[in-house]
């Protein structure tokens, strides 16, 4: 026994040696796989705290293993000595002192080893900064995957002994979620900001936001200097991936002047509605009172709301009465979802295919009886369907982790319902899917916005900068110190309604701001931007929108050829099938007002 102890202090003290950050002499005669073969013979057994499988077999698969990278003493660096043999498998009297201390390389720092930014032959070298940041506090080098909050929590994003950067990782780094350089995250110092915004623009915040739904404190932020990327523990409890995300119960925006406008439970997609439910609603203007409007600062919708949009929660709404006529329907009701799809909902109310993918009300859905079947794109809710990974259907690459709906998303989900425009097939591939279906839909949706902007500006003199907060300024008002000066009176001296005026900047701004709204919810999309319109042209909801369009004088790229043309139908129709746009008709024209999808003539009642 005294020689194999003496043998094990040999192979122990080769391990300290061998290293790539151990000092002393690197071993490289000697593969990791050897070196490793006495902690192996006493871990054997050993499981994943987060994965559950082999610790061995995980090590064995990654690239510390397979490229001869690490070695486990390299990692834990056991004391000189460790273990006593005698003791361990005879039951003596216990190891020396020390000699069973080995270190946890992620809270001990130890990853930093080799994986620290000064180390010359680290592999993410080139991504150091993207990494660390301002870890140290010494300035703001763009955000990073790791903050003070997560220092020493490598396991936040890696697993430890299967360390190998997954299609995942790499997939999100190029995400709105994951890039380094994204305004979400370097606009401020979010965390040492006091208005809420660090539940959506820091992980720590959000954590804790969804714990318990309080906006966090400023607390977050204290002594901490650095800005970080919403990282793989935002959505993920550990590295565990498959079996650790957040759960989350039903949601409910915290809108000032709604009690609450609460989001049915769609699952997994839950994670996804806190943020991308939007800051303020349009009940947040209704809530002001009347005579505020004269002098009132602009209530700011924020960015990327498609849940609050999706879901029919945020827009402004009140240029009417709810109880008004619209065809078949009435104002509130069009504007409201319906009943068997969220809370809140109305009877008669507008239904949409994209906003039930993901939940059960998908199945039988008419646009496809043979494929929406129980267990096919039902569960987990809209927002991982087409964002992330469908259920039921063959895996995407990475997971989705891109975010991006691309001929990865379109294959998986989108075919099932689009194969063709006006027409012209679309590739089972994807590979055209972008420009043949989603482009044109969204230059309609933009030239909608522009008469929105156009009206605006040659009516009411307001202005729109999206680059600088509050956005609307008062071309009225005489700049000082070179500055235009922010809209406060809605009223335009007193000419209009301030409210309906800033609710229509309200909707103009969320809809600018949410660039996908025609695909995320396309009929509340329309119906905002067309009563916002038929108010802006003459003050009046009467369905003077589409007269509007084709006065506007608006031209394309080109400054010759009109924006918006009405011929006398909207849509030819073949076998009983609207197929072909009809004549002149302009697909600006096509999304703003509305037409009949049985015979492809326009609506008696334009508004869609």
């Amino acid at each position: 026994m005294q020689l194999r102890s003496l043998a094990t202090l040999a192979i122990s003290a080769t391990l300290l040696l061998s290293g790539c950050g151990g000092g002393g002499t690197t071993t490289t005669a000697v593969s990791k796989e050897a070196l490793s073969r006495e902690c192996i013979r006493c871990h054997e057994d050993a499981v994943s705290p987060g994965t559950k499988v082999s610790l061995i077999s995980e090590w064995q698969g990654s690239s510390h293993a397979l490229a001869n990278g690490a070695g486990c003493a390299d990692c834990h660096e056991p004391a000189i000595g460790h273990p006593n043999v005698c003791s361990t498998c005879h039951g003596g009297g216990g190891s020396p002192t020390g000699y069973e201390v080995t270190r946890n390389p992620d809270t001990d720092g130890k990853c930093l080893k080799c994986h620290g930014v000064s180390h010359s032959e680290d592999v993410l070298m080139k991504n150091a900064p993207q990494h660390f940041g301002s870890v140290s506090g010494t300035g703001v080098v763009g955000a990073s995957y790791v903050n003070v909050a997560n220092q020493g929590k490598c396991r936040s994003c890696h697993n430890p002994h299967q360390n190998t950067l997954t299609p995942q990782h790499r997939a999100f780094a190029l995400s709105g979620h994951g890039k380094t350089d994204a305004e979400a995250f370097n606009h401020y110092d979010f965390k040492s900001r006091t208005d809420g915004c660090n539940r959506c623009h820091t992980s720590t915040g959000f954590k804790k936001y969804v714990t318990d739904f309080a906006t966090p404190t400023p607390a977050f932020g204290v002594g901490d200097t650095t800005r970080g990327v919403l990282g793989c523990d935002t959505c993920h409890e550990s590295y565990n991936y498959k079996s650790s995300l957040r759960q989350l119960a039903a949601v409910s925006a915290p809108y000032k002047g709604v009690a609450a406008a609460r989001f049915p439970d769609v699952g997994e997609s839950n994670l996804c509605l806190p943020c991308h439910a939007g800051l303020e609603s349009g009940a947040t203007i209704n809530a002001l009172a009347d005579g505020a409007f004269g002098n009132a600062g602009f209530e700011n919708s924020h960015y990327l709301a498609a849940a609050g949009l999706m879901y029919m929660k945020i827009g402004f709404t009140n240029f009417t009465s709810a109880s008004a006529p619209f065809g078949s329907s009435t104002y509130g009701q069009s504007l409201s979802p319906d009943s068997d799809s969220t809370p809140g909902g109305m009877l008669k109310a507008t239904t949409s295919a994209h906003r039930n993918l993901g939940t059960p009300l998908i199945n039988g859905d008419r646009h496809n009886l043979s494929f929406f079947v129980p267990g096919v794109l039902d569960k987990n809710g809209p927002c991982v369907t087409c964002h992330l990974n469908g259920s039921g259907v063959a895996k995407r690459e990475a997971s989705g982790h891109s975010m991006k709906i691309d001929a990865n998303a379109y294959r998986q989900v989108c075919i099932n319902c689009h194969t063709s425009e006006n027409t012209v097939p679309l590739a089972a591939d994807g590979s055209d899917f972008a420009r043949i279906f989603l482009e044109p839909q969204a230059e309609a949706y933009e030239e909608a916005l522009r008469l929105m902007e156009h009206l605006l500006l040659t009516k009411y003199e307001i202005s729109f900068n999206k680059a600088v907060y509050p956005y609307f300024y008062d071309e009225k008002i005489l700049p000082v110190n070179g500055k235009k000066q922010a809209v406060r009176d809605w009223t335009r001296g007193g000419t209009v309604n301030g409210k309906k005026m800033m609710g229509a900047c309200f909707n103009f701004n969320l809809l600018k701001r949410e660039p996908a709204a025609y695909a995320h919810a396309r009929s509340y999309s329309r119906r905002l931007i067309y009563d916002s319109i038929d108010f802006l042209d003459d003050g009046i909801m009467n369905g003077s929108t589409g007269a509007t369009a084709l006065a506007s004088g608006l031209t394309m790229g080109d400054h010759v050829t009109p924006v918006y043309v009405k011929d006398d139908s909207a849509y030819n129709t073949a076998g009983g099938t609207i197929s072909t746009i009809y004549g002149n008709t302009s697909e600006a024209m096509l999304y703003l007002i509305g037409w009949s999808r049985s015979t492809g003539k326009w609506n008696a009642v334009e508004r869609p």
